[in-house]
């Protein structure tokens, strides 16, 4: 977990009054995720722990593929899935994220970009290091 957060792929934000966690999902071990597609899981909550209020709003569900985008030296990529996670938490929200995997993209920099008007009404980008992430992926791969 730590080598996660040094190498930023695990990041948090407080912005407006809220908590922005960003975590990576290398691959499962020995298949069942498709390799070809990168997984990202986002949670937000109030900065104080409170429960977030009117949080049955659809478009808290729907539409918001067009808030993220992954960008990366040769392209920018709109993500393929974006769900919003069911997991029973009432002071906030759980989206993952599912974004192609780039055929070619920079083993440095690259980042995940949230056009957040839902709760900050901020551009947040979380800045992501391909070669930490192709690294965490082969230790998930070879377990």
């Amino acid at each position: 977990m730590k080598a996660m957060k040094e190498n930023n792929l695990i990041q948090e934000k407080q912005v407006n009054g809220f908590a922005v966690k960003l975590q990576y999902m290398p691959p499962a071990p020995k298949g069942g995720e498709d390799n070809s597609l990168l997984y990202f899981r986002l949670n937000v909550t109030s900065a104080d722990g409170t429960p977030l209020k009117k949080t049955d709003d659809s478009r808290f569900s729907y539409g918001v593929d067009s808030l993220f985008s992954f960008v990366n030296v040769t392209d920018t990529l709109a993500p393929l899935d974006v769900t919003r996670v069911a997991n029973g938490a009432l002071g906030g929200f759980e989206y993952m994220l599912v974004f192609e995997r780039p055929q070619v993209w920079s083993q440095v920099n690259c980042k995940l970009l949230f056009r957040d008007h839902l709760f900050t009404n901020q551009l947040m980008q979380f800045p992501l290091n391909g070669n930490a992430i192709l690294h965490i992926d082969s230790l998930s791969l070879n377990i």
